[in-house]
């Protein structure tokens, strides 16, 4: 009641024709009190405090007064929406936060961007108003990326993903309840996307055919910009002090940190300051924007490391033959509240597998029970794989996992809905799912299987033309687009650049690329301690004409900083006598070795890391990378924010066709032979994909007496030999290769 009497005593200083800005100010406060006035009939004063927020609109409208416009228009919605007298104005309530949000723009004031949008998409999503939420969200999850971009602070980017991630989720389920499914989709790309742009953006990388010029107008842009936004978003002031909502947390889960309970600034700056960093933030983004256009010209995959861009679905859907299918895959957060109350489903929303064709779209939705289920699943698997005590239990029961698994996701039904007709399939796996070797999943069909034994087999028996993977549906897109400038040599002319065993503890690593490379002329192998990261750099034109890589090795993926991911080279061990590098908390110290599962460190420096691959390797003729070593296909298991980011995806970003990499620690013996087959079955086929499945294929069912036909068949020399003889005298099973242990870990990624 003092307050209500202050500001109206204020007001008769601050008039509406001598004051007009202070005159808002002190008249939006006066809402505010009415609004949490305790005295009175409630109905009463909330229809005073919207009729005070609707004065000062009048005001901030003709005075151009933008943000402060913003921040009332806010308010007036928690008003309109705790109105009591009458029915709820929901109507009015979505009109003022669009509104609101033509002033807070992703690009001008994206925090705030970010909470009205969230509001808006929140309030949509309450009221089933799929259009309304789908607007919403759309706008928080441009300002997320567009914040993102310009915040300097890595734990701030982290956060701001953190807090929001039910916005991508109730995107999805909104899109779905809509039938938007290319819609769903594209959000799934864009989350996708996030964290490679990320991984760019704090490690300065630059363009491979960018000049000196060119870099420093990027490194200039960015810094103006990030600048820029700092300004706007911390010293910039609102007039009007920002009034909290009328309820904590607002009504309907208004955000505490919404614009509506910020606090104001001390500082005094003119709205046409205000207005003037806001245009010179534009300019530089429009700048930026364009230098990335330029560049794009010619080097369209660094595009994609600078800013999200949402991919066109149903263009991208023309582009597929009637042959293929895609199923892409999207894991929810499972303890998200937001899930337990979504209408989708009894028993909430937690996933889906979407079935894409070049003419529809097809859902499969799974339930949080089923995500927790299958989170649950994983755990269990990855624990038994990582222990050294229980490593043996998970290879013995690798099969029973991978069945259970195929149950969980309910493949039976996902391949149901796929046309008759579809050849060929490419998986497009979400967060964990990227682990997991989906290719060797079996599943039961009457319609994919004509024999008689239960209708029941491989997912990769029962496409003909192949199973592969992609990472996303925009990277599989970049590669796609390479087939009408690619050049095939002649088959007697393609070149092979192959590192054979660089750390000398593959025994059958020298098998393998010596007999492989007498298929290709001509080939330039790097043998053992020759293959030392100097001589790769000596060699790296003859590399990147290649049109084959293959990497004999050990493969590293670095869970904590994965552009660390490397190819294990010789001269990059330390030594098994000397002493393990002192702990240290800081970043440098951390970021010195990277770990091999055997425990011995490697120095990054000595290896190829994933980072030069993405910023210096180039691969312009290269149709496939082989990364014959264990691990090389892994990416994190645990990070809501973290989408895939390894070895395969850096090879595609270079040049690369196609990549084949490993889920686990393959068997030596095995993947020497599974390598050996798989180049004896790459001239016949139509795909590096295709190739790799019939392999997979032979290996599962050779027996043991065919298998020492076709390795006498081999040319081998005496030392190799022996080793085959060995390790067949070591097993007792009539088909040697059978179990998938030794034969699934292998998958290929690419078009």
């Amino acid at each position: 009641e003092k307050l209500i009497a202050f500001y109206e005593a204020a007001l008769q200083v601050y008039t509406r024709d001598a004051f007009p800005q202070y005159w808002a100010m002190t008249q939006n406060n006066l809402a505010n009190a009415y609004s949490h006035r305790i005295k009175g009939e409630r109905g009463e004063n909330t229809e005073k405090a919207i009729a005070f927020f609707q004065a000062v609109l009048e005001v901030c409208n003709r005075k151009t007064f933008t943000q402060d416009l913003g921040v009332t228009k806010n308010n007036l919605v928690n008003a309109y929406r705790n109105r009591v007298k009458g029915n709820k104005n929901i109507a009015r309530a979505i009109a003022l936060y669009e509104a609101a949000l033509e002033v807070y723009t992703p690009t001008a004031l994206p925090i705030d961007c970010l909470q009205t949008g969230r509001n808006l998409g929140n309030l949509g999503f309450a009221e089933s108003f799929w259009g309304t939420a789908i607007f919403g969200y759309e706008k928080a999850i441009q300002a997320v990326e567009q914040s993102r971009e310009w915040i300097t602070s890595d734990n701030r980017k982290r956060e701001i993903i953190e807090e929001n991630l039910d916005v991508y989720e109730k995107m999805m389920q909104s899109c779905i309840n809509h039938q938007q499914y290319d819609k769903a989709l594209q959000t799934i790309e864009r989350s996708k996307s996030r964290y490679l742009v990320e991984l760019f953006a704090n490690s300065e990388i630059y363009p491979k055919t960018a000049t000196d010029t060119e870099k420093q107008q990027l490194q200039n842009l960015r810094r103006q910009i990030a600048a820029s936004q700092q300004f706007l978003e911390t010293e910039t002031p609102s007039p009007l002090p920002l009034s909290p909502p009328l309820t904590k947390g607002g009504p309907r889960g208004v955000p505490e940190d919404s614009p509506s309970q910020r606090t104001t600034q001390t500082r005094s700056l003119s709205p046409e300051y205000f207005q003037q960093q806001k245009a010179k933030l534009e300019t530089t983004s429009q700048q930026l924007t364009q230098l990335l256009e330029q560049i794009k010209q010619r080097e369209p995959e660094f595009s994609l490391t600078q800013k999200v861009e949402p991919i066109d679905i149903t263009k991208f859907q023309q582009t597929l033959d009637t042959e293929t299918a895609i199923i892409e895959w999207y894991i929810g957060n499972s303890n998200s509240p937001s899930n337990s109350n979504s209408p989708l489903l009894k028993g909430g929303w937690g996933g889906s597998a979407f079935i894409i064709t070049r003419d529809s779209i097809e859902l499969i939705t799974y339930t949080t029970t089923e995500i927790a289920e299958l989170q649950t699943w994983k755990n269990n698997y990855l624990d038994e794989y990582r222990n050294k005590k229980t490593n043996k239990t998970w290879q013995n029961t690798l099969s029973q996992k991978l069945e259970k698994l195929s149950e969980i996701l309910r493949l039976n039904e996902i391949i149901a809905h796929i046309p008759p007709n579809s050849k060929q399939l490419i998986l497009v796996p979400h967060r964990y799912l990227h682990l997991f070797p989906l290719h060797a999943l079996q599943f039961t069909s009457e319609t994919r299987f004509q024999q008689k034994t239960n209708f029941r087999g491989y997912l990769l028996d029962s496409f003909p033309a192949g199973v592969k993977y992609a990472p996303s549906l925009q990277l599989l897109e970049l590669v796609k687009n390479r087939l009408t400038t690619r050049n095939s040599p002649p088959p007697n002319q393609l070149q092979l650049f192959a590192l054979q065993n660089p750390t000398e503890d593959l025994f059958n690593a020298d098998m393998e690329v010596e007999t492989i490379k007498t298929r290709f002329n001509p080939h330039q192998i790097l043998l053992k301690k020759q293959a030392t990261k100097t001589a790769l750099n000596e060699n790296r034109e003859n590399l990147s004409n290649a049109n084959y890589l293959h990497f004999s090795c050990h493969g590293i993926f670095n869970f904590d900083y994965p552009l660390l991911s490397s190819l294990v080279l010789a001269d990059s061990l330390e030594p098994q006598t000397s002493p393990p590098p002192p702990e240290s908390n800081q970043p440098d110290e951390k970021q010195r070795y990277v770990t091999l599962r055997s425990g011995r460190k490697a120095l990054p420096e000595k290896c190829l890391t994933l980072r030069e691959i993405f910023a210096e390797l180039q691969l312009p003729q290269c149709s496939l990378v082989t990364l014959s070593a264990c691990e090389t296909g892994l990416t994190t298991s645990t990070a809501m924010t973290d989408e895939y980011i390894g070895l395969p995806s850096g090879f595609l970003y270079a040049g690369s066709m196609n990549v084949v990499s490993s889920l686990w620690a393959v068997d030596d013996f095995a993947t020497a032979i599974l390598m050996i087959k798989f180049y004896q079955e790459l001239p016949d086929a139509d795909s590096v994909a295709l190739a790799l499945n019939a392999a997979q294929n032979w290996m599962r069912g050779v027996s043991m007496e065919d298998l020492r036909v076709w390795v006498g068949l081999l040319n081998l020399d005496e030392k190799s030999r022996q080793s085959v003889e060995l390790w067949l005298l070591c097993s007792s099973e009539e088909q040697p290769f059978r179990d998938p242990k030794y034969w699934a870990a292998f998958c290929a990624t690419g078009y």
